[in-house]
């Protein structure tokens, strides 16, 4: 019995402590002001959105009724996807050369090394057929997102397949596979798709495109095919699934030589795919394409009629929905008609999935042989095809392009464009130069963000109030627009009022379930009289996922992170009309750092500033190996623009107080780091005599609170 009670009081004390350990600590349950999950916002109002874009774009097609409309059309494509996509280089020579040869009974391999730019190795094979008269058609295999590259199974198939049928076949390994993976990628993802991700966003920020680097090797590839006396020049044709499938429909707009077109499991309606859900790879996106009125997915393919064309597709393709293929044949299938041609263009449906299988190979070479002269029977594939191993075809030494002397990577390339193209501003001497200064900013954030930021008519509702742990907590849900809710809270001490309303706008990355990791500040901040308002920006905390990963916001023209600059600026907004702030503080960790960064470029009304853990620069993303960011920063071509600098520039003289900035691989940056965005801003507040105002260090957890409140009293 005596033990009995001993185990009673135990428990008794346990659930005590249970009970008062819930009292005293805020939890994420406390701060959730939905009565339901809204994790489907952001899918539905991008997809209302695209739905009305291509409502246009499906108008514009619906008036071409002649070949000459249709022309006029495809020349728009061609000059969009050229303005996207990039100037590309001069041409320079290819250096091509043979490292060794595979003799078979009726057909040969070469391995080949050429230079699409100096220096940047593109590893292939050439397929020779034999016993047949020179010149010959030739075919050149792009390859999908596989690690092998050209030795994959399949690509072997049909470069050996069609050089038994008399073709000349060029495959060669596409950006970050085969031969030019880059080992340097090898712990984020797997090649091609990681190399193109990371040199992707790079390339995005850095004002180029990585299908400018891609689309470029396929067109050189196209060169080196032409200096061969085996191939007749007039007969060139092009294959490729899924990535290939892409690279076949996106080199049409840019290379007129290439006469007939086979893209197997990519082209499709982007209206469709957004319907399933679907997103695509960086080379696959072009921002603002919807908005103009083209689909990129399938558009390009305009720019070919009247050449043969053929879409190879499958009936369950998980990522390119039937339907949209037969929407896109629908539209070439009036195109083609238009110029009194319509049999030379045609879409197959096998039942299989997303592949380049036996059955839709064999449908390919039939489709080249009819358009090149050959015997159409010709069309079965050898089924006793001998396969090489991977290193039987390798070019280069070792298997990497990378090990050969001189060889540089994609990541040069880029690095190269952005010393030569980012932006180089004056720092503002005169109060009157930093008035100009500040103007010029607001306009070129406006354009860059592409979102209406003076449009902030906000509609709100006051949900629960109620009081935990010495807090009032009210929540409350903003609607800055038509399919857009914003859930926050409004925090301020039970017991000690004040007779200012003087408001913190806390903007964290994590959403505002954050404040539990700053709680400790967030009391002794409210201890000192402020209010605090943390919000859910859209796509964050209760509101996530975002969508950004499947590029509809950037193919639509509205990047989230303008989107999130607008929510911003709606919320301090009202803050200042209606719930009646006479000033406001923001408070912004990681991304919502930046975001607050950009929205205090576009308004006043936010007296001062801490950004804690914010992004150092965009630069930064594009100097280190391996970024960590991806999506919610695109801005294309900010950098050669602006950068984090003139942002903090554009706040002078407002107090800004930066706290332990990141690099582009989110480790915090270093004293040599800081320096070089602390010495401008530095300089510019200084010349506004107000030094005393802009402070960029880096603090330890412990020193943290104490320099966040020291911010707040220096501040208030």
């Amino acid at each position: 019995m005596k033990m009995k009670r001993i185990i009673n009081i135990i428990l008794l004390s346990i659930c005590i402590y249970v009970c008062l350990s819930g009292q005293s600590n805020l939890t994420p349950g406390d701060l959730m002001v939905l009565k339901e999950p809204a994790n489907n916002m952001m899918k539905s109002y991008l997809t209302q959105l695209i739905n009305k874009q291509f409502q246009y774009r499906d108008s514009i097609l619906s008036t071409l009724k002649t070949a000459n409309d249709w022309s006029m059309r495809a020349e728009t494509i061609r000059n969009s996807m050229a303005s996207w996509t990039g100037a590309f280089p001069n041409r320079t020579p290819l250096n091509a050369r043979i490292t060794g040869r595979i003799e078979h009974e009726n057909y040969i391999i070469e391995k080949i090394l050429f230079e699409s730019r100096p220096a940047y190795l593109v590893s292939a094979n050439l397929y020779l057929p034999k016993n047949f008269n020179f010149p010959r058609p030739a075919l050149l295999n792009v390859i999908g997102h596989t690690p092998l590259g050209k030795s994959d199974e399949r690509y072997q198939k049909i470069s050996i397949s069609l050089a038994q049928k008399g073709f000349v076949v060029l495959t060669f390994d596409g950006l970050g596979q085969g031969e030019r993976i880059v080992n340097d990628y090898s712990s984020y993802g797997t090649p091609p798709g990681n190399a193109h991700e990371i040199l992707g966003i790079q390339a995005f920020l850095s004002g180029t495109h990585i299908f400018n680097l891609m689309v470029w090797d396929a067109i050189r590839a196209v060169d080196y095919l032409i200096s061969r006396s085996e191939v007749d020049p007039e007969q060139i044709c092009i294959t490729g699934s899924s990535g290939g499938g892409m690279m076949s429909t996106y080199i049409l707009p840019f290379d007129n030589r290439i006469k007939i077109s086979v893209p197997t499991c990519n082209p499709n309606t982007w209206n469709y795919r957004v319907q399933a859900g679907l997103g695509t790879d960086h080379e696959q996106v072009f921002f603002g394409a919807f908005a103009s009125g083209i689909d990129p997915r399938g558009d390009p393919l305009f720019t070919h009629v009247p050449k043969p064309l053929l879409l190879n597709t499958t009936s369950k393709d998980i990522l390119n929905p039937p339907q949209g293929v037969w929407e896109l044949n629908t539209w070439l299938f009036k195109a083609y008609s238009a110029y009194g041609v319509p049999e030379k263009v045609s879409t197959t449906m096998v039942n299989a999935g997303h592949d380049y299988n036996k059955e839709q190979r064999e449908i390919t070479y039939s489709w080249l042989i009819r358009w090149t002269g050959g015997k159409t029977s010709d069309m079965l594939e050898n089924p006793n095809i001998s396969i090489e191993k991977d290193s039987v075809l390798w070019a280069a030494n070792d298997g990497s392009v990378f090990n050969e002397s001189g060889s540089v990577y994609g990541h040069d390339l880029i690095l190269r464009y952005l010393m030569e193209h980012k932006a180089h501003w004056e720092v503002p001497e005169t109060a009157k130069s930093l008035k100009n200064f500040k103007i010029k900013m607001a306009l070129l954030v406006q354009k860059l963000l592409n979102t209406d930021l003076d449009s902030n008519k906000v509609k709100y509702v006051f949900e629960d109030k109620k009081s935990i742990v010495g807090l009032n907590i009210q929540s409350f849900v903003l609607e800055p627009e038509a399919g857009i809710i914003l859930p926050g809270i409004l925090l301020s001490s039970a017991t000690k009022k004040s007779s200012k309303l003087n408001v913190v706008l806390y903007l964290n990355e994590k959403g505002k379930s954050g404040i539990i990791d700053d709680i400790e500040i967030v009391k002794k901040m409210l201890d000192m009289g402020y209010y605090l308002c943390a919000i859910d920006l859209r796509g964050i905390g209760e509101t996530n996922p975002d969508m950004s990963e499947k590029f509809w916001s950037f193919l639509a023209g509205k990047p989230i992170f303008g989107q999130r600059v607008r929510d911003i600026l709606a919320t301090v907004q009202w803050l200042k009309t209606t719930f009646g702030a006479q000033d406001i503080k923001l408070w912004g960790n990681g991304m919502c750092a930046l975001y607050g960064a950009f929205a205090g470029v576009m308004t006043n009304d936010i007296s001062d500033f801490i950004f804690e853990k914010p992004l150092i620069s965009f630069e930064s993303i594009g100097q280190v190996k391996v970024p960590l960011y991806n999506c919610e920063v695109l801005l294309p071509g900010i950098l050669d623009k602006f950068d984090m600098v003139q942002i903090y520039q554009a706040l002078c003289p407002r107090p800004v107080l930066v706290i332990n900035p990141l690099l582009g691989d989110k480790t915090l940056a270093g004293k040599i780091d800081m320096e070089e965005i602390n010495g401008p801003v530095s300089t510019t507040y200084g010349r506004m005599n107000n030094l005393k105002s802009w402070s960029m260090q880096r603090v330890s957890d412990d020193e943290k609170e104490n320099v966040i409140l020291y911010g707040f009293e220096t501040y208030n």
